[in-house]
């Protein structure tokens, strides 16, 4: 069969497949964390203001998601970059091709960003004193975001299915097409959003673990484990519906065809039941933080191993048309060096203003308690 696949770039690759795989994995792995963190903790925060007349801490939750979502998507955006350069570099033309199908929304997406960044500012202005108005901004954002997550699905979807590129062009040229007949989209979408909001019950744990007044930080200890386990085994059900959606030789790689596609699955699935154990096991703990600290950190496992899962499906899928690994090579190390240099700096910079921001928090609130 003749696929309408272009030809790969000319330019030969500036580093080793692997190099650039690696790369890719890492810096989408924390794109994805702070990813989650945004829908997840959106969402979170839409729900404490809708309970602002029934619970104390809600309103406490809210004020301090609305300080820290604005950073979560200054850092979403900015480490963003990094893995769709490294993707458009290995997979160029099928991400290319892909994205002119679904051309109108995939421009889309940047004035949605811009409409949701204007509503987290809004919210974390207002975030202490939650009323309808807040709440209708924060409903705006949850759907924008929800929205720019089903088109980056759908164009991660239509990228490994070139057979579908032709129909879909003679059906529409002028960009305005979805991927609706993939059978995989929806449970892939779905899987991600519990994910993110499995990802945002993590960080209330870590919020409760830093916080020192002890009926709010039980509060959010209890609330964030309750979160993560209900919508982890919800996924449950969802991953199986997405692995059955599968293409049929995608789906036997990892159920037995493929050795590391079937360990992955594998560690995929045992790592959040892991990470759920662990908090039941924290709450009947007189000393809970070691439990919970372990917990967390199978949670964040789960989503490095749902990241590199990403990855082999997509070099399944891809198999029978192309591989980046017979491409040409030319690498340039001085530039892959300048590149990891800056990259290590940006991640002490991330640090050093995470900590900042979570000192500055800690006095605020320290301050706003006296005042009380």
């Amino acid at each position: 069969m003749n696929l309408p696949i272009p030809y790969p770039d000319p330019m030969p690759l500036p580093a080793p497949v692997w190099l650039l795989r690696t790369l890719l994995l890492l810096t989408f792995f924390l794109h994805v964390l702070f990813m989650n963190c945004l829908l997840g903790g959106t969402a979170v925060a839409l729900v404490c203001t809708m309970r602002r007349k029934s619970s104390e801490f809600s309103v406490r939750l809210a004020g301090d998601l609305g300080r820290l979502l604005p950073s979560v998507f200054a850092f979403t955006i900015t480490l963003g970059v990094a893995p769709l350069l490294f993707l458009q570099v290995m997979y160029g033309q099928f991400l290319y091709a892909s994205s002119i199908l679904i051309g109108v929304p995939w421009l889309a997406i940047i004035g949605m960003v811009v409409l949701a960044y204007y509503g987290v500012y809004f919210f974390s202005m207002k975030g202490h004193e939650p009323n309808g108005k807040t709440t209708a901004v924060l409903a705006l954002v949850v759907l924008l975001l929800a929205s720019i997550a089903f088109v980056y699905s759908n164009n991660f979807t239509l990228m490994l299915a070139p057979e579908r590129w032709l129909d879909l062009y003679h059906s529409n040229a002028s960009g305005w097409n979805l991927n609706w007949s993939e059978p995989s989209l929806l449970p892939r979408y779905l899987h991600f959003v519990l994910g993110a909001l499995a990802v945002s019950g993590l960080g209330l744990v870590v919020m409760g673990l830093r916080e020192r007044e002890d009926g709010y930080r039980q509060w959010l200890i209890e609330q964030g484990s309750l979160l993560f386990t209900g919508t982890t085994l919800l996924n449950v059900g969802v991953g199986f519906w997405f692995l059955v959606k599968l293409p049929g030789p995608v789906r036997l790689a990892f159920v037995g065809g493929n050795g590391f596609a079937t360990a992955l699955l594998g560690v995929g699935m045992l790592l959040p039941l892991a990470a759920i154990a662990h908090l039941i096991m924290a709450k009947a703990n007189k000393s809970p933080k070691r439990q919970l600290a372990i917990g967390v950190s199978c949670g964040v496992l789960t989503v490095a191993a749902m990241v590199v899962m990403r990855d082999v499906l997509r070099n399944l899928a891809l198999a029978p048309c192309f591989s980046p690994n017979r491409l040409p090579v030319a690498p340039q190390w001085g530039v892959i060096l300048l590149f990891v240099l800056f990259f290590i700096a940006g991640l002490a910079t991330l640090y050093y203003m995470l900590r900042k921001a979570a000192v500055a928090t800690r006095m605020r609130v320290a301050a706003t308690q006296k005042l009380q």
